[in-house]
């Protein structure tokens, strides 16, 4: 599973048709935002770092965490990636962090939950939670899946449907009412896409901004 993310995700996920999805998605995720400054912003699931490059705020830090990066690396002085289980967010004290996103994370975790509740741990009054939610099992996402994304694997010898069903064994209709209620005392933006106000079985992700 780990050779999917390290050497065929980049191509089959954030190229192509579906990759231009996903930079819009990565667009939506920076708007609706309530600063254009978050001292420590951290990240979590970055993988290869892909969403760094759409944030067009100030931080005096920027954390890129994920539990396939190997140590500690200070990659500049204001950006470190690091090991870091989104579940247990060990290293970051209560009440440290601006600003906290996680692009199409939650859907993986074993235990979304405490997932959330570590981001509300971590999160500063007046900060943000952006998160990115696939709209799983939508009937537009299971479409686009049979039309584009089964084909597109097959000719890299994957098994989409192995992979899928293995990867995204949350819901969205679980995540939604677990952010709703984990974070019931706080203004919650909710953006379906594409289509905004739309039945989240006609939309393929939902972007939660979430105000604290």
């Amino acid at each position: 599973m780990n050779n999917y993310f390290d050497e065929d995700y980049a191509e089959l996920i954030q190229e192509g048709i579906g990759g231009g999805f996903n930079n819009l998605v990565q667009k939506q995720l920076e708007k609706n935002l309530n600063k254009d400054f978050y001292e420590v912003v951290l990240e979590l699931g970055a993988l290869n770092g892909y969403h760094k490059q759409f944030v067009k705020h100030n931080y005096d830090i920027y954390y890129e965490t994920d539990i396939l990066t190997k140590g500690t690396e200070q990659v500049s002085k204001n950006y470190i990636r690091k090991f870091q289980d989104a579940e247990n967010l060990k290293d970051f004290k209560e009440n440290s962090v601006d600003r906290v996103l996680a692009t199409c994370l939650i859907s993986h975790l074993q235990d979304p939950e405490k997932c959330l509740l570590e981001i509300k741990r971590v999160i500063k009054k007046g900060g943000v939670v952006s998160l990115w939610v696939a709209n799983d099992p939508s009937i537009f996402l299971r479409i686009l899946q049979v039309v584009f994304r089964k084909r597109k694997f097959k000719k890299h010898g994957l098994d989409y449907d192995s992979l899928q069903f293995r990867q995204h064994i949350n819901y969205f209709t679980r995540i939604n009412y677990l952010i709703n209620d984990v974070f019931s005392d706080y203004r919650i933006i909710k953006t379906q896409m594409p289509i905004k106000g739309f039945w989240y079985h006609l939309n393929l992700a939902t972007i939660y901004q979430i105000h604290l």
